[in-house]
């Protein structure tokens, strides 16, 4: 009876975790964009001559150097 519940509680933690680690990639790509947009908006409003491809090119390079150099800094978790 008890494995019985404690395999029900466990698979229930799976669901719930998977759940959570879905939902925060979903938010993580939101806000990636909303970065992006903000900074090509930065960028064509300071610098007239540069077209959406390009700012958009730009900003993406800057946050993918961003994330890498962010992926380098954290230690690995064990």
């Amino acid at each position: 009876m008890y494995r019985v519940l404690t395999v029900i509680a466990m698979t229930g933690m799976i669901f719930v975790a998977a759940h959570a680690l879905a939902g925060n990639s979903r938010n993580q790509a939101a806000m990636n964009r909303r970065q992006v947009a903000e900074c090509m908006s930065k960028r064509m409003s300071a610098d007239k001559a540069i077209s959406y491809n390009q700012a958009a090119k730009v900003c993406k390079d800057q946050m993918k150097r961003q994330n890498g150099q962010l992926a380098l800094s954290t230690p690995p978790t064990k």
